[in-house]
């Protein structure tokens, strides 16, 4: 292997070459990078790659140059050795790689490996609490450091402590234990450290257990926000974390990554047909755990989820990622988003944060809708694992076994019927109703909010103009123009395409060359039909939406 300076031909405009370090590890394995310094070709000294004393700045060059040939002569030792391979001598030579302190190891090699970005901050902000726990929050720690026995009995001294007086809990406990073995056997895998090392089990967790005491969101809880939302963004902020908990404790992560492709039938087999009417189960591979879960999606949360996307066209219609909208296609009918979390995760995590603020002020926390999820199901009885299987937990990993069959007709009936349940005892459906009412009395006391934000129909195109349906007053249809600044998304509706529904008719306004009779139109259109069934259900709820607000009175 050499690795070499040179002088990019190209000149620049001022007369200055670039200068960059040439990998050669074969005669088919040669790489270039660049290094970011640019000097006069005229005071290059080849032989001992560096500038001239007549070059200007010379000093900090010949010293910025030193820095790279030092880590040259380091990677080629740990080349030579087997404890780098050519990506690592690559990373390690421009300085994208640094294992003298723990820190800087987390900082470099392992962020190269996290998929994303909330996984990388989580290690460091783990790092950093755990020499806290340990008293030495200013030592540098080497990786050899972790491999002292020592260090973790007085970390769970001092752990137990902590917990005992309920300044930790046991499963962050187990994170800070867990970072130190991340770091430990990555480094050992990418042959920093020639020994494996395990941190005794008895170390790893804590012999106090408790957890972080959650508030017990009740029904009359989301109510009261309803009530008190004057804004779309506070009323979105409601209805996603009703949302969340309707699919069993869906993270922002799970909601992100919603999309058509993971609807299926019953049998989990075949896509549903393209209808609004009739069963929706998503096949969903949940996010953090890993795991797979069969979400049935009743018809009431279906429209929950068309409210939300259509009111999020209004707030993010110009909210762009790298030039990309972050809206999910019009056609795609669960989807709210779409972005890579992974690859954009600080714009993922401030997008959700201000979901969560706009929340937070009704004492509604975006997380705990998971755990609100899982108390109302230990309320209406459901057992243990049924639970697990709904929320996608691992458990103790025994459940894995269960999860190869978890498209079972037996499991999928239990969990559904468990599942309905929960929504029920929890008010669900009355709750939806409550959301559909706050959004219609939004629309209705302000200018500034479009009517189409009720769309309960496919986008009708009537000349050069766009419409849907926003429902009926007096048994009449009402009609609702998208504005220019919304219309290329709503064009691109195929709801009305001939062949995309069983019924084709899609016509309704007496504009239209057609010139039929609209009532005539009305009677057999399946959109109509559909909207007169979402009423039908929605006003089933009315009598329990006032249960509520008796309790909230109480």
């Amino acid at each position: 292997m050499k690795i070499s300076f040179f002088l990019k031909s190209r000149t620049l405009v001022d007369g200055r070459k670039s200068l960059g370090i040439q990998f050669t590890f074969s005669r088919d394995d040669q790489t270039q990078k660049l290094i970011g310094i640019a000097v006069n070709p005229k005071y290059w000294d080849k032989d001992n790659s560096r500038v001239t004393k007549d070059h200007l700045s010379n000093e900090d060059i010949n010293r910025t140059l030193a820095d790279f040939k030092h880590r040259i002569e380091i990677a080629i030792t740990k080349y030579e050795n087997k404890r780098l391979n050519s990506d690592g001598v690559v990373a390690y030579v421009l300085k994208k790689s640094d294992d003298t302190s723990v820190e800087n190891y987390i900082n470099t090699h392992i962020k190269q490996d996290c998929n994303s970005m909330s996984t990388f901050d989580s290690y460091v902000q783990w790092w950093s609490a755990f020499k806290t726990m340990v008293g030495k929050p200013n030592q540098i720690f080497k990786i050899e450091d972790l491999m002292v026995e020592r260090l973790y009995s007085n970390a769970k001294k001092t752990g137990n402590k902590l917990i005992a007086d309920n300044k930790l809990t046991s499963r962050t406990y187990q994170n800070y234990i867990s970072v130190c073995q991340k770091v430990l056997n990555h480094s050992y895998d990418n042959k920093i450290i020639y020994d494996e090392y395990s941190i005794p089990k008895k170390y790893r967790t804590a012999d106090i257990y408790r957890k972080k005491d959650k508030s017990e969101i009740e029904p009359f809880k989301v109510w009261q926000a309803i009530e008190k939302v004057n804004t779309l963004e506070q009323w979105q902020s409601v209805a996603i974390w009703l949302l969340s908990f309707s699919m069993r404790g869906f993270y922002y992560s799970d909601l992100v990554a919603l999309t058509d492709s993971k609807i299926t039938d019953k049998k989990g087999k075949d896509k549903t047909p393209r209808s609004l009417t009739g069963d929706m189960y998503i096949d969903h591979w949940r996010e953090k755990s890993k795991v797979h879960i069969f979400v049935n999606v009743p018809r009431q949360v279906q429209r929950l989820m068309l409210m939300i996307k259509y009111s999020l066209v209004f707030t993010k219609i110009d909210k762009r990622i790298n030039g990309k909208s972050i809206l999910a296609d019009i056609n795609d009918r669960i989807g709210l988003y779409k972005y890579d979390k992974d690859i954009h995760s600080k714009e993922h995590d401030s997008l959700w944060k201000l979901v969560n603020r706009k929340s937070r002020q009704f004492g509604l926390v975006q997380k705990d809708a998971r755990h609100t999820f899982n108390q109302f199901g230990q309320r209406v009885e459901v057992s243990k694992e049924t639970r697990e299987i709904m929320l996608g937990h691992l458990g103790n990993r025994t459940i894995e076994k269960h999860y190869d069959n978890y498209k079972l007709k037996e499991v999928v009936d239990r969990v559904d019927k468990a599942h309905l349940q929960v929504l029920e005892a929890f008010k669900t459906f009355e709750l939806i109703k409550a959301l559909t009412d706050k959004l219609n009395a939004l629309v209705k006391a302000s200018k500034r909010l479009p009517k189409w934000l009720l769309l309960q129909s496919g986008v009708h195109k009537v000349g050069r103009e766009y419409r849907v349906l926003c429902g009926f007053e007096n048994h009449k249809p009402i009609w609702a123009e998208i504005e220019p600044k919304y219309k290329s998304y709503f064009k691109q509706d195929r709801s009305t395409d001939k062949g995309y529904w069983s019924d084709e008719e899609t016509w309704f306004d007496n504009k239209n060359r057609i010139k039929r009779n609209v009532n005539d139109l009305l009677k057999d259109n399946k959109w109509i039909k559909e909207v007169k069934k979402q009423q039908k259900e929605l006003d089933k709820a009315v009598k329990d939406v006032k249960v509520i607000k008796l309790n909230t009175a109480v």
